[in-house]
């Protein structure tokens, strides 16, 4: 009885190493995204306003055009840039889950083979037919997590090749469009 106990408390405990390691990465992602946000707005305003007193300056309205067109390129430049942290930051919360789910099927998993092996200390015939439905169960569980991570890695993938290439047209959008203006 002193070794379930034992177990229990162990297993308690990682579990609970779990979920903090979780909530840890939950709260650097929002202090990531924070600061993120933070700066954009601090660059947003501090941008605005030398190109408001750039503008106010200007006589000519082609030269006013002009600067309302760079402003804009730079504008949508720095948020494309901050996209991209912010994908980079929901991308690296999505791996951390991911690898914790993972963890916690293989836990799972070791855990009915210890009931297993302690069903066969007390009924031996029966144990065999249920060790091998709790086998048969982990090679489905872990094919089915196998193909659940290919699929996110290729969603993934197919999602970062896309947020490059429609960045990469839209910086070049704009900056044919400033160039026809000016």
């Amino acid at each position: 009885m002193l070794n379930n106990n034992e177990q229990v408390k162990v297993e308690t405990q990682k579990a609970i190493d779990k979920a903090m390691e979780l909530v840890t990465a939950s709260i650097h992602s929002v202090e990531k995204l924070t600061r993120i946000q933070l700066e954009a707005s601090r660059q947003i305003l501090e941008d605005t306003t030398k190109a408001l007193k750039d503008i106010a300056g200007l006589s000519d309205a082609k030269e006013v055009a002009a600067k309302v067109s760079e402003m804009a390129a730079n504008t949508v430049e720095k948020n494309i840039a901050s996209a991209r942290d912010v994908y980079e930051v929901i991308s690296e919360v999505g791996a951390k889950v991911s690898k914790l789910a993972e963890e916690n099927v293989q836990a799972a998993q070791k855990a009915a083979l210890n009931s297993v092996d302690g069903l066969s200390k007390y009924n031996p015939s029966s144990a065999q037919a249920v060790s091998e439905a709790v086998k048969s169960w982990m090679s489905n569980a872990n094919q089915a997590m196998s193909a659940v991570s290919k699929v996110a890695s290729q969603v993934t993938e197919y999602a970062s090749s896309n947020l490059n290439a429609a960045t990469n047209a839209t910086v070049t959008a704009v900056k044919k469009a400033v160039n026809k203006a000016n």
